[in-house]
């Protein structure tokens, strides 16, 4: 018995070492532990992103009304429709293309401007750096309510600086009026968006020798000269990257449009993102909605395609 006993110990003891080798073999194993890493964060991923775009890639097949739990398939139809019959769908991207890249450009100006001035040393340039970076801090909801307010026909801080100074010769309603109100949406939006340039010019800047332009203030080069020769061509891959990567991201902007005139006046401001949410929960076609927000994703993916086709990131802070 006492043997029976010794023995089961062993063999006890054996396997219990046994489950612990094969525990510090996959410790030891680089791949084990990679996967192990990334599992928690690729399950929130699919959970997060992969399931609710595979649901309305899905749902877009489907004729979808919110007051009736059928699905029923119609195919192409969703998108038939607002590609060959419904004309507001153009209307939208155009006014989508019109926000997205108006804002990019006026994005562009500032960023570029204000980073050649942040990278200037003066006194209490540290804390001009920082005021800088407010805005991308500053929720978007807030954002857009406090525009509202400032382009207030009645009360805006706009209107009545420019009445008082001269400038307007009455009150404006910026987002009242269907000829202006997508140029205030732009405005608002590149304020807070700006600092996005800003930080990839900063970078770009603070990585070219300064070398450059000491040999070119030697040769008689004046500052338009150096920022021509020197500064332009090293901002150039940058730009074209802030171009693509912002332009997609306002593309798609839903937030900011709805926030101040949800898409108003009279459509004027109807981007293809509030678009979908009208036909979602004002016409309650959610099949058709979901058609229009695919078509949204993608021009994602083909952002993204064109960036890693045409961009490497590994060099995107290589000085030329």
């Amino acid at each position: 018995m006492d043997e029976a006993t010794s023995t089961g110990g062993l063999d006890a003891t054996h396997e219990e070492d046994t489950r612990q080798d094969r525990l510090a073999a996959l410790l030891d194993n680089e791949v084990f532990l990679g996967y192990g890493s990334l599992s928690p964060v690729m399950v929130l991923f699919l959970f997060v992103a992969v399931l609710p775009i595979g649901w309305a890639l899905a749902g877009s097949f489907f004729e979808i009304n919110a007051f009736n739990p059928v699905w029923n398939w119609t195919g192409l139809s969703n998108y038939e429709h607002i590609f060959l019959q419904d004309s507001f769908y153009w209307t939208a991207a155009g006014k989508s293309v019109v926000f997205g890249f108006g804002s990019v450009a006026l994005q562009i100006v500032l960023g570029v401007a204000f980073a050649l001035i942040l990278q200037r040393s003066f006194r209490g340039n540290a804390f001009a750096r920082a005021v800088v970076l407010l805005p991308y801090l500053v929720p978007v909801i807030v954002v857009g309510l406090v525009f509202q307010w400032m382009m207030n026909p009645n009360y805006g801080v706009f209107n009545l600086l420019g009445t008082r100074f001269g400038v307007l010769s009455g009150p404006i309603n910026f987002l009242g009026n269907s000829d202006i109100a997508m140029y205030a949406i732009i405005v608002a939006a590149s304020w807070k968006w700006s600092i996005f340039v800003v930080m990839m010019t900063l970078a770009r800047l603070e990585a070219i020798p300064s070398g450059y332009y000491d040999a070119a203030r030697v040769n008689g080069a004046n500052a338009w000269q150096r920022f021509r020769d020197i500064t332009l061509p090293n901002l150039k891959g940058m730009i074209v990257l802030v171009v693509l990567l912002r332009g997609i991201w306002m593309f798609n902007k839903f937030d900011i449009v709805w926030i101040m005139t949800r898409g108003g006046p009279s459509g004027a401001t109807t981007t293809l993102p509030v678009y979908a949410y009208k036909v979602a929960f004002n016409q309650w076609h959610l099949g058709e909605s979901l058609a229009i927000a695919s078509t949204l994703f993608l021009t994602l993916v083909i952002g993204a395609a064109v960036y890693f086709g045409k961009f490497n990131p590994e060099q995107e802070v290589r000085v030329e």
